[in-house]
């Protein structure tokens, strides 16, 4: 595999831009001494023109141009003229006037090569415009997009994605999205974008010969983005069995991406893992719960359910069968310490896999302790970690940030309720991961979110955000109407003790996600209706499965919150856990207890006793079965199957089956 990682060739580079928004495009100047090029008075001329613009007064701008003489302009003066001419018919939907005006642009622009290099992109976005793909790719493939600003940079490499896809040119394809992502710094910044996924796709439907010419051919730059495509292959080669061409990928990445950190990282993990730790013993789970200090009452709780999930495995093991060991370790409430012990666990006791994360704080440090090490972590909370930092090492049992936003955000949901959707979430680390992945998935799904608000949790008052949402914190831009509305109900005769809302709420949505503890919900909602907003759709988190909020239904309005469907699993967990404890279980126990279930089901179809063995084997499962639901591997990550569900009169009703 080395032989591939050599003298490096050059790609053919083109790309993309649907350019020209606002008057991105009209600037665009070589980093010579614009004097050298151009008079100081028809700079300043054109500066002047490009700020009516981009106020919106386009046929003015237009009419100075043409007034300008063209018998006083040098060359790329007259250019520079005709460019911004087409620019502006462009923007206007004139793409045949556009062309005309680039093409005679074209032809004195040869002292100017980052203005050349423009022309060409703008005649390029014209005839794309036009869906003249052929004449779009020819003009763009002139253009060379190192003379352009950076922001154009992007445009041009998404514009020649666009084309190479639509003309079959695979390998441009897959060059130009590279391009495209080049500027990224950070692996997270890489996965946030919708164009990474599009360049796996493209980038893993290539031969193995293929995918290591392209590394090999693309590593000049140095760019984290091709560091990192080369570690996926590395990686998959690795875990397909190809251990020896997996490595010697990795040893290429480290010699020639030194200057990318988080890339050499990524190999010394992986050396770490694959070098260390990987003894394991099937038999073995790991536990980690707070056990001394604030949370000792909750942990001792969890280690119940364990206990009981425990007692109910060993007891139906059939003859010959090894009986499951749990080793229970305490974080101290602390997640430094947990994944402390995290290590210890994997060292001395060889586990397989890792129950903790009682709470959100301690989950995310133990969990990255885990994942470090390769090994499968099952969280008894959420992890608020962005979905590209998650993998298929760790299974939420809680229902994670990424399963609740799949249900509400998928087609059933959407049939039922709307495309436009608003959100009013705590200002925490928890509602930020809410609204985080909102907005990376309502672009896939094309669902509009027409508002988004924080709150303070320390807050008792939640109408200010409310009234933001319903378009009345700023009466001033409504003030025709208020004055109409003051003016009737001063006319009014009858005197009413209730507050006059004046204006009328504008609801511009078709739903509302709430991610709100039950606390804070019997706060927030009421103040829909103390602004006159009624029968709105409002839709919460599992939390809302709570007795306060039963209670409080039949005045709160229409009440959706996405859950578990448990209820007949609840009955048979209460009796069988009442009869061994003598105590009635709640959330926390029931959690604990089908964290071992979901262990138990994954190892019940292995046999091998290496942890990459392991690995491999978790990556080839597209479900796990668990008490309170199925998970499923969806894009690298696990997400639980979650139930849409009406609170209705103190009654929970299902809206209809889940989504896989």
């Amino acid at each position: 595999m080395k032989s591939f990682f050599g003298k490096t060739r050059v790609w053919s580079i083109l790309l993309l831009l649907l350019f020209l928004q606002g008057c991105g495009g009209i600037s665009m100047l070589s980093t010579k001494k614009r004097t050298d090029i151009y008079r100081v008075e028809f700079l300043k001329k054109i500066e002047q023109i490009k700020g009516q613009y981009r106020q919106g007064y386009k046929d003015e701008a237009l009419a100075q141009l043409k007034a300008i003489s063209v018998e006083t302009l040098k060359q790329p003066e007259r250019s520079m003229r005709l460019n911004l001419i087409g620019v502006i018919h462009f923007s206007t939907g004139n793409y045949e006037t556009a062309i005309f005006n680039f093409n005679q642009a074209i032809s004195s622009s040869e002292e100017d090569p980052s203005l050349r290099s423009q022309i060409y992109l703008n005649l390029a976005s014209s005839y794309y415009k036009l869906e003249h793909h052929e004449k779009s790719y020819e003009s763009l493939v002139l253009s060379n997009y190192k003379t352009l600003h950076p922001r154009e940079v992007k445009k041009y490499h998404q514009l020649h994605y666009e084309l190479a896809k639509k003309l079959g040119k695979r390998d441009e394809a897959v060059l130009s999205l590279t391009l495209y992502l080049s500027d990224k710094k950070q692996i997270s910044e890489l996965k946030s974008d919708l164009h990474f996924e599009k360049l796996l796709n493209a980038f893993f439907s290539m031969g193995s010969s293929e995918k290591l010419k392209f590394l090999e051919d693309t590593a000049e730059e140095k760019a984290l983005v091709v560091g990192y495509l080369a570690y996926l292959e590395a990686e998959k080669l690795y875990y397909n069995g190809k251990k020896d061409d997996g490595k010697d990928v990795l040893e290429w990445i480290e010699k020639s991406f030194e200057n990318q950190p988080e890339a050499i990282q990524l190999v010394k993990n992986f050396h770490f893992r694959i070098e260390n730790f990987g003894k394991i013993d099937l038999s073995s789970v790991g536990v980690i719960l707070p056990l001394s200090g604030e949370k000792e009452g909750y942990g001792k709780r969890a280690l119940y359910g364990v206990d009981s999930a425990l007692a109910e495995k060993n007891g139906a093991l059939l003859e010959g069968q090894k009986p499951y060991r749990v080793f229970v370790k305490d974080s101290k409430g602390s997640g430094a310490v947990g994944a402390y012990q995290i290590r210890q666990l994997i060292e001395n006791n060889y586990v397989t896999a890792i129950i903790g994360g009682l709470y959100s704080k301690e989950a995310t440090k133990e969990y990255l302790e885990a994942k470090r090490h390769g090994v499968l972590f099952i969280s008894l909370s959420q992890i608020y970690l962005p979905k590209e930092e998650k993998d298929h090492l760790l299974v939420e049992i809680d229902g994670s940030v990424e399963s609740q936003v799949n249900q509400i955000l998928s087609s059933s949901m959407l049939e039922n309720f709307g495309k436009r959707g608003a959100i009013i979430y705590p200002r925490s680390e928890r509602g930020r991961a809410y609204v985080n992945e909102f907005w990376r998935k309502s672009q896939a799904t094309g669902v509009t979110l027409t508002g988004v608000l924080a709150y303070d949790k320390k807050l008792t008052d939640f109408r200010d955000p409310v009234r933001n949402l319903l378009g009345l914190k700023f009466p001033r831009e409504r003030k025709e109407e208020l004055d109409l509305l003051s003016e009737i109900h001063s006319l009014e005769k009858r005197n009413s003790a209730r507050r006059i809302q004046h204006l009328k709420p504008q609801v511009d949505f078709d739903w509302v996600f709430i991610p709100a503890r039950p606390r804070e919900a019997l706060q927030l909602i009421p103040s829909f209706s103390y602004f006159d907003a009624f029968g709105l759709n409002l839709i919460g988190g599992p939390s809302w499965r709570s007795q306060r909020l039963s209670r409080e239904s039949s005045k709160l309005g229409h009440l959706y919150f996405i859950g578990d469907d448990v209820e007949e699993t609840n009955n048979q967990f209460t009796n069988k856990f009442l009869a061994r404890y003598k105590k009635r279980p709640k959330l926390i126990e029931m959690r604990a207890y089908d964290s071992l279930h979901v262990a138990a089901s994954l190892l019940k179809g292995f046999s091998k006793n290496s942890r990459d063995e392991l690995d491999i084997y978790i990556r080839s499962q597209s479900q796990l079965t668990g008490v309170t639901g199925n998970w499923f591997l969806t894009q690298g990550v696990w997400l639980k199957q979650m139930a849409s569900l009406k609170l209705r009169n103190g009654h929970i009703e299902k809206l209809f089956k889940p989504i896989n």
